[in-house]
């Protein structure tokens, strides 16, 4: 479990810094060029992946048992018949004559 925990961290932590790499080459003083366009649409598509792979992760592995809710078992009072002993029957009465 430890190592898909590891292995999603990583994934996700990509993505977001593809993300914070597409902010960072929008943002720059330089004019927009063909250049900024291809490493924004690169950074987005591998951004993309890495997030898929997060995404696959969450719903196909053990990962989902930590965030679906499961129902809260309810303890019962124990049966009175189970707890009491079982009828002993007479072993005349078993059998055919």
């Amino acid at each position: 479990m430890l190592e898909v925990l590891i292995i999603f961290a990583v994934c996700t932590l990509a993505g977001l810094g593809c993300l914070g790499a597409v902010v960072a080459v929008a943002l720059s003083p330089e004019t927009l060029n063909v250049d900024k366009i291809f490493s924004i649409i690169a950074c987005l598509v591998i951004g993309l992946i890495f997030f898929s792979v997060s995404g696959w992760m969450l719903f196909h592995t053990r990962l989902r048992k930590l965030w679906r809710s499961e129902p809260a078992v309810v303890a019962k009072p124990p049966d009175k018949k189970a707890a009491a002993p079982a009828e002993q029957i007479p072993q005349e009465a078993g059998k055919v004559s």
